[in-house]
């Protein structure tokens, strides 16, 4: 087969797949499912046939590339660190480190096979792969750490206004009940987008299952990486043990956490002024020195 007629192939297919990534969620929209119903009333084979044939065409074809590649070699665990993965809020049961890093080898040998299928076309496409190759390899890995810290940014700016909170409740109920409580309202409140309200009620049910509140808080603490959750757990829980009100604790860790805040945001403001300044000196100089210290210098050598 002509080398010129293979390259265009393969192009083609790759272009395909790419606006099927893209295009896909609108072209064919995904229909309500009711999963918890159907895994009821199904066997759990046919659920599992069920589920896995809505997936889209591409994901079903790439998916596999990378579970069989990490399944055949168990080593690339070691190669992603599974607390990123549960940081960036993924269960490691789904997304294990050994596929995160066949992904990263996937991706990157997808895009030098593309660019070598079009080098007979352009030439420099081998040479345009290269770097971008070398960013999809990075790019699971950087993105699970992106994920990871914004989730961490948000957790700690709703920790402040939940504490507010629950601190009037906790005078009148318990600690557990008040933070039950304000954790159901603002998930319901906001529609399931207020991340410290899922990782409470997730605290909540893990001391439903009987483990210890404030060590359900820690793990979730551990789990997002935010220590102020941490210092609050343990604050809460050494306070029960010596009988101080929990009220006192909320408030000072309200207070504190407060504080922070506005310690970063003067912190960030203080850094505008000698930003602009850059800024201000990037623009206005050259244009001094092109429009007066160029033309003076000239004129300066025309005399002599």
């Amino acid at each position: 087969m002509d080398l010129a007629l293979l390259s265009s192939i393969l192009t083609g297919i790759a272009v395909l797949s790419l606006l099927m990534a893209i295009f896909d969620p609108w072209l064919f929209r995904a229909q309500p499912k009711l999963d918890a119903v159907r895994a009821s009333v199904l066997s759990r084979e046919r659920y599992e046939r069920l589920v896995v044939a809505e997936r889209p065409w591409w994901e079903r074809v790439v998916a596999p590339v990378a579970s069989r590649l990490a399944a055949r070699m168990p080593a690339l665990a070691s190669q992603v660190s599974e607390r990123d993965i549960v940081r960036a809020g993924i269960d490691p049961a789904t997304l294990t480190p050994a596929e995160v890093y066949a992904a990263k080898l996937v991706l990157a040998i997808a895009i030098l096979g593309i660019g070598l299928a079009l080098s007979p076309l352009f030439g420099f496409t081998l040479i345009l792969a290269l770097p971008l190759a070398f960013v999809g390899y990075i790019f699971p890995t950087e993105y699970l750490a992106s994920m990871g810290r914004r989730r961490k940014a948000q957790l700690s700016r709703e920790l402040p206004d939940f504490l507010a909170l629950v601190r009037p409740l906790a005078e009148r109920k318990g600690l557990e009940q008040s933070i039950a409580a304000v954790a159901d309202e603002l998930h319901a409140a906001s529609n399931g987008e207020n991340l410290l309200a899922r990782q409470i009620r997730s605290a909540v049910a893990a001391y439903g299952t009987g483990t210890e509140f404030y060590r359900a808080l820690a793990d979730v603490a551990a789990a997002s990486d935010v220590e102020e959750l941490d210092e609050l757990a343990s604050g809460l829980g050494q306070a029960r043990r010596t009988g101080k009100g929990v009220s006192g604790v909320l408030a000072e860790h309200e207070r504190s956490l407060r504080d922070a805040e506005r310690n970063r945001l003067l912190g960030a403001a203080s850094t505008v002024q000698p930003k602009l300044a850059a800024i201000l000196a990037g623009i206005y100089l050259p244009e001094f020195l092109v429009l007066i210290v160029v033309p003076l210098f000239l004129s300066t050598l025309g005399r002599i």
